[in-house]
């Protein structure tokens, strides 16, 4: 690839971030959120991944039991 694809190439990935990127730190600016809200934030962060395990072994557990095991005689 040469230089001019790549100068392209980088403008094109350039052209698609949004404008908001592009605001200065003042124009951007905007209040802080509430200590509430970003306790809540955090802690649904870090049980996500519990949730999720959970699901999973309750789907591996009604499959199995809905799927009885024949017998191989």
């Amino acid at each position: 690839m040469n230089h001019g694809h790549s100068a392209i190439l980088a403008l094109t990935l350039l052209s698609l971030m949004p404008a908001e990127a592009w605001a200065c730190a003042t124009c951007s600016l905007r209040e802080p959120e509430s200590a509430v809200r970003s306790m809540l934030l955090v802690v649904g962060l870090m049980l996500t991944p519990f949730a999720v395990l959970g699901v999973g072994l309750w789907a591996v557990r009604r499959a199995n039991r809905e799927d009885p095991r024949k017998d191989p005689t």
